[in-house]
Formats: C-alpha cells, structure tokens, sequence
C-alpha cells in the first residue's frame, strides 16, 4: 500500500510539472511570436498611416518633494499611467501577459516627454520601477515611476498670503496629433490626477485639475503642425505658520517697541534716541535678512508692504521725539514775563517722584487684617502707575495723543491688510472643485 501512494505521489509531482512547463512554454512561445522582429516593428506605431493611436494617461503623484520659490519650481515623486491598443499584440492566450521594465524594448512605446520639466530620475533600486502588461485584445498598459523636477511660474504679489498653481505639461516630440492622440481615464479630476501624500511644510495643496490642450509648432517645423498637450495643474495654499512666527509676529513687536518712546521723559534724550535707532537698524536688519531668501522680482509683494508700513510707524517715532524737542525749544524762547509768571507758581508745581510718594502717603490702612491689606496695596498701587502714565505724568502733548494715534493706524492698517490680501486671488482661477 505504501508503495502505490509513494508511485501516485511522483506521478502528481510530475504531471504538476509538466503543466506548469506547458505554461511557461507556452507564455514564452507566444510572447516571441507577437514580439517577432520579422512581423512585428517596434519603431511604427500601431495603425501606422491609419487614424491616431490614443493614449490615455493617469497620472498617480506619490508625494510633493518641495516647491521652491527662489527657482520658480516644484519636484515631486509620481506613477503616470499609459494605455493605448496594439493589435500587433493581441494573442490567444486568455489571461493578461505581465512583463518588467527590461521588456519594453521589445515594444512600441509612445514618446511622452514632459515639456516644463528641468530634471528627471526613473528609479531604479533595487530595479528599474516600471512594467508592461498586454491583454489578449492587445491593450497595452505601461507605467513607470519618475521623480521630476518641473518649471512653476509663480505670482509671488500676495506673498505670503498667496496661493499658487503649478503645472505639469506633457505631450509627445515626434508624432502630431493626427497620429497620437492624449486622453485622459474616463471619470473625474480626482481618478486622472491621484494624490496619496498630500502633506507640504510650508503650502497646502487645494486641489487639481486635469486639461487637454494642443501644442503648436513644438520641433520648429510648420506651423500648421499641431502636437497633443495634456496639462495636469496643482493648486498649493500657503500656511500661514511660518509667516506669523518669523515674520509679522517679530514685526509688530518691533513696532509696538518703538512706541515705548513715547512713555520715556523727554530729558532722558540718550534712551529715546538709543530706543528710536535700535528699532530702526533691528527692521532694517530684519527686512534684508529675510529678502535675501526670496526671488528679486520687479513688483511689490505683500511681505514688502507690511515692511515698508512697518518701518515707517518706526520711523515717525523717531521723528516725533524731534518735533518735542522742537516744541520744547519753542516754549523757552516765549517772552520772559511769562516765564517770570512761572517761576512765581513754582512753589506749586510737583515732581515726578513727589506725586507718587503723595499718593502712596494718602492711602488709607486697611482694617481688615494683614492679607487684605498687602491686597489693596497692590490695587493701588498699580493704579497709580497707571494713573501716572497716563494721566498725571508731566509728559509733551504730542507724546500724549501719539499714544494713542499710533496704535489706532497700526491696528487700522492691519485690518485693512489682512482683508485685502486674503479676500483677492491676484487673476487665478480655480478649480471648479476640488480634488
């Protein structure tokens, strides 16, 4: 018994490895049949001198790599995915034939090239990462993996509050429209123009968008020549992040410093001129620093806006302290019977010092213990601070309304800034929808 089972266990064996020979064989000899250099060309399209081959293209990003604005483009990792009929290479066999990237030259391929693109890697660790796979009625399907570097003219008015679009352009170099033809798959934005990783540090991405265009003229030939152009667009958003904690934060604070003149006694020239010119030089600083990671373009961008805003409320502190000196000048010289007038009232006058320390004498002890007491201390002692810098201290009229003044048209121009540039989108359109 145990020698029938061993004898039908090698049959099976056997028989297993005869049909999967037959297979291979028979994958083989039919790949070398339609692929056969005497029948079939490699360098003629299919339906040569016939009607256009159609390609239709999907493109599959696997991520964004970067986009940079100094160099005016965008890098990403993608899969685009062709598909077109050849029926050179149909055959009988009734499942789809699946090859690596090193069968493609066994094939008719078309010559898709990318037209905005500056640099391009196909991958190839641990192998080249594309395939071909043909079905039996000869639909070819081709994909390969590319990470790019593309052009992405940008706009840059609304900056940093801006939002961009880049494109990624193809067509084909040798064949006109009347013999290769560009589709995108069937369906919406969202199956033509398939994003996994859409995370970017400093941008957003919106949303995309899938065009067929024509390119006219591209190898210099006639101009009646006309190419297929399919265009897929990205739209990006910045992220106001970064801006806030390393540009309009650092900038308001700069400003609101230079305020803190108006608070300083006006005798005390050295810490107003030494205050006025170390918020002066600190945005100077500040705005060269940082336009030297920016493209020098030849308009005005919002970022330089809310510099130049900025730096000139710096700068009218500054001058203030110059119109109290002059208005100080101005008073001394007035008649001296006047100032006779004064003297006579000096007697009344009070320092500084003297009204604080009258205050503090005058504050009634409380009898509600000594918690409540130290409490109220407090209280009212904050409260002449307060009193004092606002409403007691002997400080220059135009120091007092600019006080005020210069916060309100601060805060004013913020409002109107932030407004402006979220509310226009500087001529682009977007999507219908988004992906």
């Amino acid at each position: 018994m145990f020698l029938v089972r061993f004898a039908l266990f090698w049959i099976l064996l056997a028989l297993l490895f005869g049909t999967l020979e037959a297979e291979y064989k028979e994958t083989a000899d039919k790949l070398n049949e339609i692929t056969n250099p005497e029948k079939y060309h490699k360098y003629l399209r299919p339906h040569n001198k016939g009607y256009p081959v159609n390609v239709t293209v999907r493109i599959t990003v696997v991520h964004f790599v970067a986009v940079k604005e100094m160099d005016e483009e965008f890098s990403l990792d993608l899969v685009i995915w062709q598909q077109w009929k050849d029926p050179r290479l149909s055959h009988s066999l009734n499942y789809t034939i699946t090859l690596p990237a090193d069968s493609k030259k066994f094939i008719w391929l078309p010559d898709t090239v990318f037209l905005n693109v500056r640099s391009a890697t196909i991958h190839d660790v641990i192998s080249e990462n594309s395939k071909v796979s043909i079905n039996p009625e000869g639909l070819v399907t081709y994909s390969a993996r590319i990470t790019m570097t593309a052009g992405c003219p940008m706009d840059l008015t609304d900056y940093p509050i801006d939002e961009q679009n880049c494109d990624l352009e193809m067509s084909t170099y040798a064949y006109t429209r009347d013999e290769l033809d560009f589709e995108w798959l069937e369906g919406s934005a969202a199956d033509q123009v398939i994003v996994k990783d859409r995370h970017l540090a400093e941008l957003a991405l919106t949303g995309t968008e899938a065009m067929k265009e024509f390119e006219f003229d591209t190898d210099g030939g006639n101009s009646g020549v006309t190419h297929a152009k399919l265009r897929a667009r990205f739209w990006f958003k910045r992220r106001l992040g970064y801006a806030l904690t390393q540009i309009y934060i650092p900038t308001i604070m700069l400003v609101v410093l230079s305020w803190l003149a108006f608070w300083i006694p006006q005798e005390s020239i050295p810490a107003r001129v030494a205050l006025g010119s170390t918020t002066v030089l600190s945005i100077v600083t500040f705005t060269g620093s940082f336009r030297g990671s920016m493209p020098k373009v030849s308009y005005i961008k919002a970022v330089d806006v809310y510099f130049i805003v900025s730096f000139a409320f710096i700068f009218a502190a500054v001058v203030e302290y110059v119109l109290v000196l002059l208005s100080t000048g101005v008073k001394r010289q007035r008649p001296t019977q006047f100032s006779n007038n004064n003297g006579n009232d000096t007697g009344h006058g009070k320092t500084e010092s003297q009204e604080l320390q009258e205050v503090r004498a005058e504050m009634p002890v409380s009898p509600k213990g000594k918690l409540n007491k130290r409490r109220l201390k407090s209280v009212r002692v904050a409260k002449e601070y307060m009193q004092y810098a606002f409403i007691k201290n002997e400080a220059s009229s135009i120091d007092r309304v600019c006080r005020y003044f210069f916060p309100c048209c601060y805060a004013i121009f913020n409002l109107i800034y932030w407004v402006y540039y979220e509310s226009v989108s500087f001529g682009l359109d977007h999507p219908a929808s988004d992906a």
